[in-house]
């Protein structure tokens, strides 16, 4: 078994062993736990194993509920841990999509970072140097395509150091930056600490509206939309997109079994969207990390400009990244893709957006050669949009500041 089937492939087979979990309220009733989540057959290709859901349905008069709870498993009644529900969510919710400017068909587009870790190579000062200009570039992208700001997660010694850097603390007086406190240990590899995160994010978030959308991405990777569009003519697109596909599959299904009753169309929940590599024809693959991990010059190109190389075909479609809403309650998310219980996903149709992986963003991972890679233009307006790094255009759209850090 490898490092990824150990990440993917984490729980009990269902077929040996169904947990019978149990709730204890506050004045002492037990409830039985039940399951909403049908998991996908196409969850994993070639795994039978899915993430268990499960659900207490609390009394509608709100008696003896409280806020703290005992839960265990039916076979080991003496195993019972304790646990307490956090602080109501909704200033947070309302910090990140305000509702008079974000609504479920104009939500906000806000992007989630894994815990960025030191390179074996660097000491400390020059990593923190690199990684503050590594979210210079990401952060003026993103804006420049329509997204909202970020969610770093950070240990305190890293975003302590980070604040420190000019640039970053622009971000931070604009709103643009928000530092998610992460005091939990790196993992061997970091597809555990994605799914860790990820998933604190999509639980944490879970009581906000529809306005709120997420991107689950790496550094080293950009929401692309090759006509140009930016948030959230993106996601008119992508809704649209699946709407389409939902109706080809009801159509399809009613011309095979005409009696069937015709089935709800699902929400959106989720877009899983084809990633593609990009390399750099101006600098060499041993040069392209440098071009991140540089400072900003004030009126200098962004880095992406100088990528003029694009894969012929892209990574297959369970190797790509997504988008997510989390009010649609999500059970399971690793590093390419979240299954929701409520709604479902959909393929994102390359023609309203991709992602960009750029390759050699760290290190040479891949050449240029003609029968892998052919060129990429950049429209005039999105190299346009990436030319002044400093962002005095982004701070005069900001929609204003907040808080630095939520908990």
């Amino acid at each position: 078994m490898t490092i990824w089937d150990g990440v993917t492939v984490m729980t009990v087979d269902p077929n040996r062993w169904q947990p019978r979990l149990r709730l204890e309220l506050e004045g002492g009733e037990v409830l039985e736990a039940m399951s909403i989540f049908n998991a996908s057959a196409e969850t994993k290709p070639g795994s039978q194993t899915h993430p268990f859901d499960f659900t207490f349905t609390l009394p509608e008069d709100g008696r003896n509920v409280g806020f703290c709870f005992k839960v265990w498993e039916a076979s080991m009644p003496d195993n019972r841990a304790p646990f307490c529900l956090p602080p109501s969510s909704a200033a947070l919710c309302h910090r990140l999509a305000p509702p008079a400017v974000a609504t479920p068909d104009n939500p906000a587009l806000w992007a989630v970072l894994a815990p960025l870790r030191k390179p074996p190579n660097l000491t400390w000062q020059p990593h923190v140097a690199a990684t503050a200009n590594r979210l210079t570039y990401f952060l003026t992208y993103f804006l420049s395509v329509g997204g909202t700001g970020l969610l770093l997660y950070a240990d305190p010694l890293t975003s302590q150091a980070l604040e420190r850097s000019p640039q970053v603390q622009r971000f931070l007086r604009e709103g643009r930056l928000l530092f998610v406190t992460w005091d939990m240990m790196e993992r061997r590899t970091y597809n555990y600490d994605h799914q860790i995160v990820y998933g604190h994010a999509l639980l944490g978030l879970s009581g906000c509206g529809t306005n709120l959308w997420m991107q689950f991405m790496d550094m080293d990777e950009m929401l692309f939309s090759a006509y140009g569009s930016r948030w959230p003519d993106m996601y008119t697109c992508l809704a649209d997109s699946a709407r389409a596909q939902q109706a080809t599959t009801a159509a399809a299904t009613s011309t095979s079994s005409p009696a069937a009753a015709p089935a709800a169309a699902a929400a959106a929940a989720t877009f899983k969207l084809h990633r593609v590599d990009i390399l750099s024809g101006a600098v060499g693959p041993e040069d392209e990390a440098q071009l991140w991990a540089a400072p900003p010059r004030p009126g200098a190109p962004h880095p992406l400009t100088r990528y003029d190389r694009i894969a012929r075909r892209p990574h297959p479609l369970w190797y790509g990244k997504f988008l997510a809403a989390p009010a649609y309650r999500f059970i399971h998310a690793i590093v390419h893709y979240a299954e929701p219980t409520l709604g479902a996903w959909y393929e994102g149709n390359a023609t309203c957006a991709f992602v960009l992986h750029v390759r050699n963003y760290w290190r040479v991972r891949s050449h240029d050669t003609p029968t892998e890679f052919e060129v990429l233009k950049l429209l005039a307006r999105q190299a346009q949009a990436l030319v002044r790094v400093a962002g005095d255009d982004i701070a005069a759209d900001s929609r204003g500041a907040g808080d630095r850090r939520w908990f």
